[in-house]
């Protein structure tokens, strides 16, 4: 009940900066102790906004990172790609994630190719979403209910590819887009955005964290891959370049630094995640989540194999300029 208070009034707090308070107001904002003073203080040294400054704030205990089902209040900016034909069935293929009030990041392959020729047109985003049969969901910690907000569904206003994707490429290179949305939305304390990396995150040893509502087998006793009605989570780890590449040697998959691979260790890999799936992770001296990368291919990770990513913060220059980031 107590880690529900604290969230509850980290969210409070969240909202309340969101806002713009007056400075004459003292609002604690993080785990670090800064306050609206310091936030100002902060921006002016990095020339950073004080919404580019709160994105993918969060708190990070590892005990709510460690089960099959994502805490109802994380992975605020998780979207769900909604196309023609599987907006009214809740099938979804393709996620992204959420980088302003105004731009959802996702694979290149979602947007255009054999995605769109299967699954018609893309209808509309997604946001605020956890189980896709309840609206709004909630959950019950002791004495206390906590109930997300309605779900939003936005539609494209105009969708961008990387203009050096090639469908045909079969190691997806480049396989990054935006889709501009039709208004901007409102951030909450279940829709807020992601921060973009600052730093490659290719490195051994590193953490990373997926969430989304793809194929698991959780639900059939490990026998069947089907979809999620509920966010999931799960850990993953850095793999290298040159045991990513023999993985994928038969497949006649060509890796190059604007990719990054991660295992998900804890299991046989048996289900894939859907295309455009945020790798996200959690940065201590900002005490934020950050961007890492967009699953490739749903076909990538099979039989064990690591996960096939975009490397995000090698385009971080091209997002800023065409999401109007800079």
């Amino acid at each position: 009940m107590q880690d529900f208070i604290i969230r509850l009034i980290f969210c409070i707090l969240f909202v309340a900066k969101s806002q713009q308070l007056p400075s004459s107001l003292s609002v604690v904002t993080n785990s670090s102790g800064l306050n609206k003073d310091s936030l100002t203080w902060l921006n002016t040294q990095n020339n950073e906004t004080t919404e580019d400054l709160l994105c993918g704030m969060s708190e990070f205990e590892e005990k709510r990172f460690s089960g099959h089902f994502a805490p109802i209040d994380e992975y605020t900016w998780m979207a769900l790609l909604m196309y023609e034909k599987t907006a009214y069935d809740f099938t979804s293929v393709c996620e992204g994630a959420l980088i302003s009030k105004s731009f959802v990041i996702t694979a290149a392959h979602c947007l255009t190719g054999s995605m769109l020729q299967e699954m018609g047109h893309l209808m509309y985003v997604r946001l605020g979403e956890y189980h896709v049969s309840n609206d709004p969901d909630c959950i019950v910690e002791g004495q206390f209910q906590e109930c997300t907000d309605e779900i939003i569904d936005v539609r494209p206003k105009s969708i961008i590819v990387h203009p050096d994707y090639k469908v045909s490429n079969r190691s997806l290179h480049h396989d990054i887009g935006l889709i501009e949305l039709n208004h901007p939305v409102k951030f909450s304390c279940f829709i807020r955005h992601i921060s973009l990396p600052t730093e490659d995150s290719g490195i051994m040893g590193t953490s990373f964290f997926e969430s989304g509502w793809g194929p698991t087998d959780i639900f059939n006793d490990k026998t069947t891959c089907v979809p999620s009605p509920i966010k999931l989570q799960k850990k993953l780890s850095y793999t290298d370049h040159d045991t990513c590449s023999d993985a994928y040697r038969s497949q006649r998959v060509q890796l190059t630094s604007d990719q990054i691979c991660a295992v998900d260790s804890s299991s046989k890999g048996s289900c894939s995640g859907n295309v455009g799936t945020p790798l996200v992770q959690w940065n201590k001296n900002k005490s934020a989540w950050m961007l890492t990368g967009l699953r490739s291919a749903q076909y990538f990770e099979n039989g064990g194999k690591p996960g096939i990513y975009t490397n995000v913060y090698k385009y971080v220059q091209w997002i800023k300029t065409n999401a109007q980031l800079q």
